[in-house]
């Protein structure tokens, strides 16, 4: 594994680090935030904020987007939106790097990602949250990576028997349009392309596949993630979330809903695997 620090006009010190198949790139200068993931000598899979924030992704306290893989904790409220302008701390490892972030004043959390490049080819991405309130909280780790424009993601649903039980759940958030002309379901998946248009929507599903598989900039970007039982997830039992408009698209997975008491910690792991495609 080698890495280098190198400086962004835009974000400052960026960490590179590669295995030679996959190049990944994490802020120093704020965040958390992973910047730039592609498979080496390709464009970068994860989307870049303009400097004007003419996208609008910004809050009036100073929260910016900046783009990328961000890690936050579900239930999703106005203190998500914490202006996390602060350098990060990081320490460099045999198989990658960890980052650890000051304590969020607005969530009293304290959080790490943990990059590793595994033997296979793939790289975990490994967040840990810290409860750091007087009070015990009820949460879960929660990774969303702000990809690029273009091309399509695609949520697998396995079939499977199940009894009398339900096993693949929907939630519809705010003005998601059922009609929305970007969704196309087919027997065992739902695939969306991402298109230049004013509307946006929000999903979120339990996937007992527990994956999402992203394609463009000829890449293929998959995530995956452990099963958790659905009474355990947030946000109606949704353990994939998937978010689109005209800028962007947010591939997001949420670890097990659990109570932290003051200084536990809980940990959600994503697996990422990019390739070449056609």
């Amino acid at each position: 594994m080698n890495h280098e620090i190198r400086i962004d006009k835009s974000f400052g010190r960026v960490l590179f680090l590669t295995d030679g198949r996959t190049e990944v790139g994490a802020a120093l200068d704020f965040g958390l935030r992973i910047v730039h993931l592609s498979c080496c000598g390709l464009p970068n899979l994860l989307y870049r904020q303009p400097d004007d924030c003419s996208d609008g992704l910004t809050t009036p306290e100073g929260w910016r987007i900046f783009g990328g893989h961000r890690f936050w904790s579900a239930p999703e409220t106005n203190r998500s939106y914490y202006p996390d302008r602060e350098p990060v701390e990081h320490t460099v490892t045999e198989d990658g790097a960890e980052l650890r972030q000051r304590r969020d004043p607005w969530m009293q959390e304290e959080k790490s990602i943990r990059i590793a490049f595994r033997p296979d080819g793939a790289v975990s991405v490994r967040h840990c949250l810290k409860n750091c309130a007087d009070a015990p909280v009820r949460a879960a780790a929660w990774g969303v990576s702000t990809t690029a424009a273009g091309g399509t993601v695609t949520i697998p649903f396995v079939r499977q028997e199940n009894g009398f039980n339900p096993q693949r759940t929907i939630a519809f958030w705010g003005e998601t349009n059922l009609a929305d002309k970007r969704l196309h379901f087919s027997a065992d998946s739902l695939t969306a392309e991402h298109l230049p248009t004013d509307e946006y929507f929000k999903l979120g599903f339990y996937c007992t596949d527990a994956r999402i598989i992203r394609h463009n900039l000829g890449q293929r970007f998959e995530i995956s993630i452990p099963l958790h039982p659905i009474e355990r997830c947030a946000d109606f039992g949704s353990n994939i979330e998937l978010y689109m408009d005209r800028n962007v698209l947010e591939m997001e997975t949420l670890g097990e809903m659990v109570e932290l008491l003051p200084g536990d910690e809980t940990i959600h792991e994503e697996i990422w695997r990019v390739e070449k495609s056609d």
